[in-house]
Order: structure tokens, then sequence, then C-alpha cells
């Protein structure tokens, strides 16, 4: 008898595999990222294709094969229609996943990871783009996602004296991976310094301690342009 597991997952991605199969990317609760393979999912009668479409929640019993563990069967719990029938977020989803696909490894499991993308999905499905803008949104769950990983910024104290941060003036050290004071960063050079204004502070600090549901109630008058580029490259040294 074939071996099978249940993993309630979230589908990333899904490419061609053979002439009548695919390949789904997931991530799930209990297994982190896998690779499945779908049999079937051309055929224009395959019951498994509208549960296995990328940006999908669902329940999956998995097969355990030689080569490939296969999805024997699947069952949507949420497909983010609003997700997929709005570009804007389409979009903005698209850059997360993307990214999320890069730095998570297949087989790394964690529950808190999981929870964080769903609660992203979930929120950015029911946002309406007069609260707050969908890529910032996007680049806010990548700052979580790095936080979750263990790359966190220190954001209350300065890197290269301790004393607390209180005032304007301000760097982001990507190097020392946090921000130096207003007279630290006159005084000492800062060649991996970016300046960073007070919003922005006191927004990647509600990111690091809250989620989605209470981010998305933020007004963002300037759609985060500063905060967007100091994530980015934050990303790209780190990652």
């Amino acid at each position: 008898m074939e071996e099978t597991y249940n993993v309630k997952a979230i589908i990333l991605n899904r490419k061609n595999f053979s002439e009548d199969d695919s390949k789904i990317i997931i991530y799930s609760r209990d297994s982190g990222k896998l690779e499945l393979v779908a049999r079937g999912t051309k055929k224009i009668k395959s019951k498994l294709v509208g549960h296995i479409e990328p940006i999908t929640l669902s329940n999956i019993m998995a097969v355990r094969g030689r080569q490939y563990d296969y999805a024997g069967a699947a069952a949507s719990e949420q497909c983010y229609f609003n997700i997929k029938n709005d570009l804007d977020k389409l979009a903005a989803v698209g850059h997360a996943i993307r990214i999320f696909n890069k730095i998570i490894k297949v087989g790394q499991a964690d529950e808190e990871i999981f929870e964080l993308l769903k609660n992203f999905l979930d929120v950015l499905n029911r946002a309406t783009a007069d609260k707050i803008s969908f890529e910032l949104l996007s680049w806010l769950f990548i700052f979580k996602l790095l936080v979750k990983l263990g790359h966190k910024p220190e954001l209350y104290y300065c890197v290269n004296c301790r004393a607390k941060i209180l005032s304007a003036g301000m760097k982001f050290d990507l190097a020392r991976g946090g921000l130096i004071g207003a007279e630290c960063s006159a005084k000492i050079e800062c060649p991996n310094g970016l300046t960073i204004s007070e919003n922005s502070v006191k927004l990647l600090r509600l990111a690091e301690k809250n989620d989605f549901n209470k981010l998305s109630k933020i007004k963002i008058n300037n759609k985060g342009k500063e905060i967007k580029n100091i994530i980015s490259l934050f990303l790209n040294y780190y990652v």
C-alpha cells in the first residue's frame, strides 16, 4: 500500500513537468516547502487542477514516491479570488512569493512562517487601495519574513554606542543591521548607512510587532517609498 500524508498548504507555484503532469511548489504548515507532482492536470477532465492553482490554500493528500511525492487529492479551502481578480494585488503577491520562493528552502518547516504567509494573503484579499498600498504591504511581508528568519534589525538602540534612539537624524546601517543615532552618524563614517525618517522607523517597529490585520489599518500617505528602498537593500545585503 502506498504511504500517504496530509498537509494544509499554500500553493506558491505550478509549472509544467511532463506531457500530462505538473509540478507544484507549496508551503505547508507542518512540512514546510515541498515540491509535488500533480498527475493529469493538463487534461481537460482533471478534477485536481482547480484545487492546486497558485495563491490557493488547500488540504492535500500526498503520496510518497521513489523519486517524487505526488499530490493524490486536494480540496481548496481559500481561493483568494479578490487577489486573483485585482491586477495590483496580484502583482504585490507575485512579488512577495517570488522572494519567498527564493529564500525559503525545501523542507524548511516553520509554523510561524506559514501563519505569516497566510495572514498576509488573508488581509490582502480583503484590503482596499484607499487604506494601504498593496505593494507596500508586500514589502512589509518581506521585512517580517526576514525577521522570522533571524535577520532582525536593531530599531531601538544605536548599533554603534548602544544609546537609546531618541531623535531624528539617524541612519539605517546595512552592515551593522540597525539604526545609528544622530550623534554617532555625525561622527563616524557609515558607508552602508541609509537616511531614514522617524515615520519610517515607526512603521518598521510596528511591522516587527504587529500582524497584517493591524498594519493594513495604517494610513501611509507617501506609499512608503523610503521603506521599500530600505527593505529591498536590507534583503539584498543579507540574503
